[in-house]
């Protein structure tokens, strides 16, 4: 996985937009109409701008150091279990985040990212599944 195409990508939005959440969940319930449900308490939108940021928080520690990334999905997974939130959900919202994000940079959105962001999805599917992941 290219993982500085992905930190590239991150950067870019952070510099084009200063609260990307309504574009990601946007895209989530477009694509996945069923988890617009999850969310209708949450009517000023602080527990998805929350859950973007720990998604995100999440994603730097796995490109980086990875000392708690694939353990802390795999927690969220069962706590998420819990509250009636399919395992498949996860790979899902990274997805989402790639497609606003390369909604948000346009012609910047390079192939490069794109590769990187779905092999970064693919991985957490592999998480999600129980299976190894690399980097």
């Amino acid at each position: 996985m290219n993982s500085q195409a992905i930190l590239d990508s991150l950067e870019l939005v952070a510099d084009r937009c200063e609260d990307p959440a309504p574009q990601v969940y946007e895209r989530l319930f477009a694509r996945y109409p069923e988890t617009e449900a999850l969310f209708v308490g949450d009517k000023r939108g602080a527990a998805r701008g929350q859950m973007l940021r720990q998604a995100t928080e999440t994603l730097l520690d796995y490109l980086g150091p990875n000392i708690y990334a694939a353990n802390f999905l795999k927690a969220e997974l069962r706590n998420h279990d819990d509250i009636g939130v399919p395992g498949e959900i996860f790979p899902r919202f990274y997805q989402a985040m790639a497609e606003a994000f390369a909604d948000i940079l346009g012609e910047d959105w390079t192939p490069d990212m794109q590769g990187a962001w779905n092999d970064l999805t693919a991985q957490v599917e592999q998480i999600v599944q129980g299976e190894p992941q690399t980097i």
